[in-house]
């Protein structure tokens, strides 16, 4: 589900009942609007950083393919053998860590869906008399928490992103770039080799992604509005 669908959807529970309750649902839906919002810049940030890093690959593949005469044959064999034994699998783990978070982004969206049509349910008994107030206002209440972790899952979400975009970059600055340069200038390459078998490669980005992709992760049950109303006091 988009970010304007999302948006849709929030911004479409009717506020006739406000009265009866003591909570507010704009405040929080303002906050997840906001959060949607700003995932567009962090989202193309990703984009240009995945477009960009395409296309290096891609000329490095051609000078795999069809290195010129003269280049170094020693370093190339150096850096060949630590790309297969850090970088490649470095690289892997950022994508994997950044399909993480997708997953869990998905979760989250399917989840704010479910309650949210829950939530209209339970306002059009209440606005049809089957529902007490009390009852009701218990029900906006559990869509008000639901909603509330669906902000603080976004908010997580962005984090990662960036956090991916960041090690996407670093990943083609410091290994593809002066892979490409090292067929015309040898000290390239062998620079390179020094700084992999010195530094732990992209771990600066892969610890924090982990990390965030942890706490990001949702809970197995989304919670069910229909069943906090028949739990309800």
């Amino acid at each position: 589900m988009g970010c304007g669908i999302v948006i849709v959807l929030l911004h479409s529970v009717a506020s006739q009942a406000q009265a009866a309750c003591a909570e507010d649902l704009e405040e929080t839906h303002r906050a997840v609007a906001y959060a949607l919002y700003g995932l567009r810049t962090t989202r193309e940030a990703v984009r240009e950083a995945e477009v960009r890093t395409h296309g290096r690959e891609a000329v490095l593949q051609k000078l795999r393919l069809h290195p010129p005469e003269d280049y170094d044959t020693t370093l190339a064999r150096q850096v060949g053998k630590l790309r297969r034994s850090i970088v490649r699998p470095k690289r892997a783990l950022l994508a994997q860590l950044r399909e993480q978070h997708e997953d869990a982004r998905r979760h989250w969206e399917r989840g704010i869906r479910l309650i949210h049509a829950q939530f209209l349910e339970a306002q059009a008994a209440f606005q049809e008399q089957l529902l007490t107030p009390e009852a009701y206002c218990y029900a906006r209440e559990s869509y008000l928490r639901a909603l509330s972790l669906y902000r603080n899952g976004l908010e997580h979400y962005r984090t990662g992103l960036a956090l991916y975009a960041d090690g996407l970059n670093a990943y083609r600055e410091r290994f593809v770039v002066p892979c490409v340069q090292g067929y015309t200038d040898p000290y390239q390459w062998q620079v390179l080799v020094e700084r992999l078998e010195r530094e732990d490669f992209l771990q600066e980005f892969l610890s924090p992604l982990t990390t965030n992709a942890l706490r990001n992760a949702p809970p197995d049950i989304p919670p069910d509005v229909n069943n906090l109303v028949g739990k309800r006091p």
